[in-house]
Formats: C-alpha cells, structure tokens, sequence
C-alpha cells in the first residue's frame, strides 16, 4: 500500500493511495488519521484493476494540528498498510 499524495486543506486532511500487483477483487481502503490522542477514519470501497487496487481521494474533517495519516486495504484475509506520512491542518 503506497500512499501517492496527501494533505490538508482547512477543513480535512486527506490522502490517496494504491496497491500494486496481484491484489483480490474489491474490499476497503481505509485512512486513519492520529494526532494528540485522537484518532479519525474514513473509509470507501477500493476499486480494482488487473493491474492494481486503487484506494482514490479518501478524506476526514480534522481540527487544526499535525495529522500522522495512514492508508490500509483490506479483502478477506488480504491486508496491506501504508507507511505513515505528517500533514499539517492549519
């Protein structure tokens, strides 16, 4: 799992991301988003191709602070986590 952008813009935070290679049909792509003993998330399904699972724009309204986002899929017993990256909501 590769998150491909990410950010802030106000009023979330947000991130996209993808899963390349062989990955099963379907299942949820899911942004976690961690500052200061909070934690958010968001979810929505993933959309697949022969060639990769593609989790699209995944977003969650955040207050302002330093955001540690995450991306995870998730199809059955199949499970992929992206490295965490830092956005800042102003």
């Amino acid at each position: 799992m590769t998150i491909v952008s990410s950010g802030a813009d106000g009023r979330s935070v947000y991130a996209s991301g993808l899963v390349t290679g062989a990955a099963a049909p379907g299942g949820t792509c899911v942004l976690t988003a961690s500052a200061a003993g909070s934690v958010l998330r968001a979810q929505t399904v993933a959309r697949s191709t022969p060639a990769a699972v593609n989790c699209g724009l995944i977003e969650v309204a955040a207050p302002a602070g330093e955001w540690t986002l995450t991306l995870s899929y998730e199809s059955g017993s199949t499970r992929y986590v992206s490295e965490p990256t830092t956005v800042r909501q102003q």
